[in-house]
């Protein structure tokens, strides 16, 4: 085993490797409390919905966090994490991030007299009124969480997550624990 030197950029490596670890442990505390809490009421759930959401985010900032080398890689490419991973679906986030901007527009493609659902838990199928607009909705039982009318399905999510934990703490223990410090 070589040992070099550990530098800026190996400390950057490791410090954001172990924060993507904290971030994707916290989205799954908050992801597991979302069905526990639904006993404690609406508020709750859509509390823990909005935790799990916000710790992905910011895996998923950290994953696109760049060294500016020359060549530049980013944590997830050191990782090994696709581009195209669902973690990085910045859609939905952009969603979340600019609710205000996409609440004028919906207002603007379903009009004033739209019927507004907010905070509902259960499935979709139940709400049989015209011109519905799921604005925050959550069906436990397909694991789906609808925002402004978009469906985004949390376990797949979770699952995605988890997997990038795993990568991150074996990249911690291979790189940091042992001592090579390769990245």
């Amino acid at each position: 085993m070589t040992i070099k030197n550990k530098t800026e950029r190996d400390f950057w490596v490791e410090m954001s490797t172990r924060e993507i670890s904290t971030q994707a442990h916290f989205a799954k505390l908050a992801y597991q409390n979302i069905n526990s809490k639904a006993g404690h009421g609406i508020d709750t759930v859509f509390s823990s919905i909005h935790s799990f959401l916000s710790h992905c985010v910011n895996v998923s900032k950290m994953l696109n966090a760049q060294d500016g080398e020359i060549s530049p890689k980013s944590i997830g490419d050191i990782l090994g994490i696709s581009k195209t991973s669902i973690i990085h679906n910045r859609k939905f986030r952009n969603h979340l991030e600019h609710y205000d901007e996409r609440l004028k527009q919906w207002i603007r493609e379903r009009g004033i007299d739209s019927n507004i659902g907010t905070y509902n838990i259960g499935p979709k199928s139940a709400i049989q009124i015209p011109n519905f607009v799921f604005i925050s909705h959550y069906d436990p039982g397909s694991n789906i969480f609808t925002f402004v009318d978009k469906d985004f399905h949390l376990g797949i999510l979770f699952n995605e997550v988890q997997k990038i934990k795993q990568l991150a703490d074996n990249w911690v223990e291979t790189n940091i624990l042992n001592k090579t410090y390769e990245s």
